[in-house]
């Protein structure tokens, strides 16, 4: 059974942003050569993107805004001095606007494995001022240090991959994108590891195309030491698979963290069982640690 719930009522002293607003100039930018241009999102900073995305820049040049509910939520959510961390960062949107709510003495933690969005991630902190708070890796999390194979589709990179998809899979998505994919080696490590100093989390966001699981289970220390932390988390079945999407929602229960589903409206609700959730194609899960 479904239920709705008022953010209020879930984390202490929750004021709400409200709705996102469009900004001023649509399709407003200046382009910078070869497959680059550089806008501004609603809050007036500046992003670098790629001209050849269909994903992330379609939005940021017409609203200058990429998923309202999500960026509503973690504005509502992320204050000054706190530990804000994106994985799955891209062209650095969340982290962006991550280091304009900690600002003046948070931090920003993010973590993107492909050099080209890596690029202009870094490239973005710098323009927007907050290269001293920006701890960036050019690195994919895991549950083990090491190596591993990225499937690249070119002009939808945030729908690459370090699961291994089916051939039917990836011939469906070259056909339909008329763009060959590509594989890259990528440099993998643990959150446990990279972030060991960090005393907690205070807000995360894990974007990774159906890699959550191993992220997770190499964040564990972290994770249990970060006991009011506000997580915001794709969550898609069909690619885990439903007995490793369960195990996901076990693993994070036994982390202390009640589970919660964003929805595109910014309402939020839950379910009885774990059982129905995995039964749900997409959700955009609300994490919430036991110390709220």
């Amino acid at each position: 059974m479904m239920h709705r719930h008022d953010l209020a009522d879930l984390i202490p002293g929750f004021q709400d942003f409200g709705p996102i607003p469009p900004k001023t100039d649509p399709f407003g930018g200046t382009y910078l050569g070869g497959t680059t241009v550089m806008t501004r999102l609603w809050t007036t900073h500046l992003i670098k993107t790629s001209t050849e995305d269909m994903i992330v820049t379609p939005h940021l040049l017409s609203l200058g805004c990429n998923e309202p509910h999500v960026t509503r939520f973690l504005l509502s959510v992320t204050h000054p001095g706190e530990v804000f961390v994106d994985i799955g960062a891209n062209i650095g949107y969340y982290s962006i606007l991550g280091g304009w709510r900690v600002w003046p003495d948070g931090q920003v933690w993010s973590f993107e494995p492909q050099p080209d969005l890596y690029a202009m991630l870094s490239d973005n902190m710098m323009v927007n001022g907050f290269s001293a708070m920006a701890r960036r890796h050019r690195v994919a999390l895991s549950d083990r240090p090491g190596t591993a194979e990225m499937r690249i589709f070119e002009g939808y990179l945030a729908a690459s991959t370090l699961r291994s998809p089916s051939a039917d899979f990836i011939a469906h998505t070259e056909q339909e994108t008329g763009r060959k994919s590509s594989t890259l080696t990528v440099p993998l490590v643990r959150l446990d590891d990279i972030m060991r100093d960090v005393p907690a989390i205070d807000v995360m966001k894990i974007d990774a195309e159906g890699y959550e699981p191993a992220i997770i289970r190499g964040a564990e220390a972290i994770l249990a030491r970060s006991t009011r932390a506000r997580i915001i988390m794709e969550f898609v079945p069909p690619i885990m698979g439903r007995a490793e999407a369960l195990d996901l929602l076990a693993l994070l229960r036994r982390l202390g963290f009640s589970i919660y589903v964003l929805e595109a409206d910014s309402s939020v609700i839950s379910f009885d069982t774990d059982a129905e959730l995995a039964d749900r194609n997409f959700s955009e899960l609300l994490l919430l640690g036991r110390g709220l």
